[in-house]
C-alpha cells in the first residue's frame, strides 16, 4: 500500500466523445503525432464547425472528450443528428432494440491530481453502472472496471478500494486507493448530471421533430436505462 497513491475529492465527470471525422464535411489531414495540443485542437474544432458545431472545448488539451454541463442546447441540436447517422437518424429511434448509447463515459479525476483516467475505446455513458459496481465491490482479487479498452481493475483492501492501472494484460499494477465512500458521492453527482443531460436530449429531440416519447429516447442515449 506504501507505493500507492491515495485520491481525495474524487470527482467522475460525464462526457460525451466527439470524434472529427464524424463532423468533418472536408478532407483534413489529421495532425502528425496523434493528439498534440496545439495543432490537434485547431483539426478538431475546424471538423466540429463544419458541421455547425462551435465553441466547444475538449475536457483536457488532444481530447476528443467533453463535459455534457459543457454544452450548450444549441451545440447539441447541432450535434445529435451527426451522432445518429450511423444508426439511421431520428426515424430509428422509435425502435427500442437499435438506439445507441452516446460514445464517452465518466472521467475521474482527483483534488491536487487534475484529469486521471478517461473513457478509452467503445466506451459509452452507460458506464456509470460500472464505476457504481466498483463502489460497492469487496473482493479480494482483482476484478475488470470496464471504461472501454485499455480498462481498470478493483480491488479491495480494507478499507480502500484499489485501482490498477491501465492496462490489457492479465497482469494488473495497482495504482491508486480510494475511499468507497467517496467514490459514492462521485457517483451520486454524475448520476444527477445525466440525469440533467437526459432532460437536456429529451428538449433537442422535440425541438429537432421526433415524435414519440422523447424522454425515454433521452434516457436510453444517455445511458441510464436500468434492465
Amino acid at each position: 500500500m506504501a507505493n500507492l497513491i491515495e485520491l481525495n475529492g474524487i470527482k467522475l465527470t460525464p462526457v460525451i466523445e466527439f470524434f472529427p471525422t464524424d463532423f468533418s464535411r472536408q478532407d483534413r489531414k489529421m495532425p502528425d503525432g496523434g493528439a498534440a495540443c496545439a495543432e490537434w485542437e485547431s483539426y478538431w474544432k475546424s471538423c466540429l464547425a463544419d458541421s455547425g458545431v462551435e465553441e466547444l472545448n475538449p475536457i483536457e488539451c488532444g481530447s476528443c472528450y467533453v463535459d455534457t454541463s459543457e454544452i450548450s442546447t444549441e451545440q447539441l441540436a447541432r450535434a445529435l443528428p451527426v451522432f445518429l447517422e450511423d444508426c439511421g437518424g431520428l426515424a430509428e429511434l422509435h425502435d427500442t432494440d437499435s438506439r445507441p448509447i452516446l460514445s464517452g463515459g465518466l472521467a475521474l479525476s482527483a483534488y491536487r491530481h487534475g484529469i486521471l483516467v478517461l473513457p478509452t475505446c467503445c466506451s459509452d455513458l452507460s458506464n456509470l453502472e460500472s464505476w457504481q459496481t466498483a463502489a460497492g465491490y469487496t473482493g479480494l482479487s482483482w476484478e475488470m472496471l470496464w471504461i472501454g479498452h485499455p480498462w481498470l481493475s478493483m480491488k479491495f483492501q480494507q478499507p480502500w478500494l484499489v485501482l490498477s492501472d491501465l492496462h490489457e494484460s492479465d497482469d494488473p499494477e495497482a495504482r491508486w486507493m480510494v475511499d468507497p465512500a467517496d467514490l459514492r458521492n462521485a457517483i451520486t453527482v454524475a448520476e444527477a448530471e445525466l440525469n440533467q443531460f437526459r432532460d437536456q436530449l429529451a428538449g433537442v429531440l422535440a425541438d429537432l421533430g421526433f415524435e414519440g416519447d422523447a424522454t425515454a429516447v433521452a434516457t436510453d442515449l444517455a445511458g441510464l436505462r436500468t434492465v
